[in-house]
């Protein structure tokens, strides 16, 4: 290897090193996901009769304030069902939640999160 791809290689892997995100940034991105998959699954208007929109349309923005009153909440689920394996360069994040293993590499300041796997209790 010649001594640009030497330098060029030890340039990279320390920006990586530097822009490993931490546990916390997990976290916030993590409950960030949640709380937009609540909000999308339960807080969402079902379609009724004229008369009961604005029933419902109550019911959607109470479920709305309801999940920004839970953040705290919501954030503190997430640090306890995650596990962080510190590869230096990258970190690597397993959070078990409801019946479900979600995987994410966090490297170079970004998430990248594999689909969920259902997990086997047998």
């Amino acid at each position: 290897m010649s001594k640009a791809g030497v330098i060029a290689l030890t340039v990279g892997a320390t920006i990586m090193g530097f822009t490993n995100p931490p546990r916390d940034e997990y976290v916030n991105y993590a409950s960030n996901k949640l709380a937009t998959e609540i909000r999308e699954s339960v807080c969402k208007e079902s379609k009724v009769p004229d008369f009961l929109s604005d029933f419902t349309g109550d019911l959607v923005k109470s479920c709305e304030k309801l999940i920004k009153s839970q953040r705290t909440t919501i954030k503190e689920l997430m640090d306890n069902a995650t596990r962080r394996q510190n590869l230096i360069l990258f970190s690597f994040y397993t959070t078990e939640f409801q019946g479900n293993r979600y995987q994410t590499i966090g490297a170079v300041g970004n998430f990248l999160t594999f689909p969920p796997q259902k997990i086997d209790k047998s």
